[in-house]
């Protein structure tokens, strides 16, 4: 069935996840961040409506295979590593390694082509790899462990957890795994739509429900709550549109009267009141809620949106160094620029700096507008991991912060929206 290319799909409310075993909390994410700032309704929609437009272009561009960097941000409480919520790294390269598979169609559990559905499957073209280098250029294994706690909320990751240990959204995919506060157990994961905020950009998922081994509950043991989350990191909605006959803008997925969970017989709910053939729905689609052993495809349509976002608001992460191991050639200047990060930004005029290491140096800090006219100059001792910057005297627009500390010196561009 081909769909009529509704932005106000992301506006809806989900409002069956509590009939159902699997709960993704990106929808809920997207209205109370819409709640919490109404400007992020249009930047997103804006986003949606770009999606949609660059399709045709995607379609048309000739296909090579594309590896995002990956940083997992292992959220723990103190306990040795393997242990509670202290992922081991086998379960995290587990979890790397499943959504490879998923991404690319080499997942052994893929439809058969006796399988009505087979003709849809379809390689995204998407790899990932654990992240070789941090932003500031030195060697890393893509892991980070943090100990944090227990008990996260949606919003605390995103008022708190997010902003504070983010690395540059610009060059990796950025995975948290905490452990739910309680009242909230059949919450899973959620992700981040494209045109949000960057310092909340990427995916946050319970740790008993990421990867392949170790602490991982069955049913949700075979990594595809990550494989979910991401499809919705690069655009895709859930696959019956988040409400009864929903639209999920994708034109080869069959109409869906509302989610699947446990794991449905094939065909399911054939000739439908929304207009299904005798296959029925797509249950086993990453898009819906079913177990993870039932849930095994991408289509042809929802491979094209995701690298629609890709080649589009996400395209930074195609030429990301991130899988590289770092250049011992790389100049200072570069390695000094990659450890400061600016959020948020766009702003409203405070804004945030985050050095990736103190400093016992001044770090001098120019403000100068597009003409290049230096207008306002602020001088830090002792530069501190976060630090405020107050901006809200000067009028809407682009202006550049150029960063100056022993002998170093990198520009930063900010878009000051009041």
């Amino acid at each position: 069935m081909l769909r009529s290319l509704l932005l106000i799909s992301f506006t809806v409310i989900f409002s069956s996840a509590g009939f159902s075993q699997r709960t993704c909390g990106t929808v809920e994410n997207y209205n109370q961040m819409i709640l919490k700032n109404p400007v992020l309704r249009e930047q997103i929609e804006n986003e949606v409506k770009a999606i949609t437009d660059r399709n045709e272009l995607t379609k048309r561009r000739t296909q090579v295979v594309v590896a995002i960097p990956v940083v997992v941000h292992v959220i723990h409480n103190n306990e040795a590593i393997g242990t509670g919520t202290n992922i081991s790294d086998a379960q995290i390269q587990s979890q790397i390694q499943a959504m490879t598979k998923d991404f690319r169609l080499l997942n052994p559990d893929s439809l058969q082509p006796s399988h009505p559905f087979w003709q849809f499957t379809c390689d995204v073209l998407i790899e990932f790899c654990l992240a070789r280098q941090t932003p500031g250029g030195q060697p890393s294994t893509g892991i980070e462990r943090l100990n944090r706690g227990l008990d996260w909320s949606m919003s605390d990751c995103n008022n708190i957890l997010k902003p504070q240990t983010i690395w540059d959204p610009h060059r990796y995919l950025n995975l948290w795994t905490v452990d739910w506060e309680p009242g909230s157990p059949d919450l899973l994961g959620y992700a981040q739509f494209p045109g949000g905020p960057d310092e909340t950009d990427g995916v946050v998922i319970g740790y008993t429900n990421f990867g392949t081994t170790g602490n991982v509950l069955a049913p949700y043991n075979l990594g595809r709550t990550v494989t979910h989350e991401v499809g919705h990191w690069f655009g895709l909605q859930h696959i019956w549109g988040d409400a009864f006959c929903g639209d999920d803008l994708i034109s080869d997925t069959p109409p869906q009267v509302s989610d699947n969970v446990n794991c449905p017989t094939f065909p399911r709910r054939p000739f439908n009141s929304c207009g299904s053939n005798a296959n029925g729905e797509m249950y086993m689609n990453y898009m819906d809620y079913v177990d993870d052993r039932c849930m095994v495809m991408f289509t042809y349509e929802q491979a094209v949106r995701m690298n629609s976002t890709l080649y589009g608001s996400r395209a930074s992460l195609i030429t990301s160094n991130g899988c590289s191991t770092p250049n011992p050639g790389i100049s200072e200047n570069e390695i000094f620029g990659q450890k400061i990060s600016l959020y948020p930004n766009p702003t409203s005029g405070h804004i945030k700096i985050r050095v990736a290491e103190n400093s016992s140096e001044s770090l001098n800090i120019i403000l100068t507008d597009v003409l290049g006219r230096s207008i306002k100059h602020f001088t830090i001792d002792n530069a501190q991991e976060f630090m405020d910057l107050d901006l809200s005297e000067f009028s809407s627009g682009f202006y550049f912060l150029q960063f100056h500390q022993k002998g170093l010196s990198t520009i930063k561009k900010i878009n000051l929206i009041k």
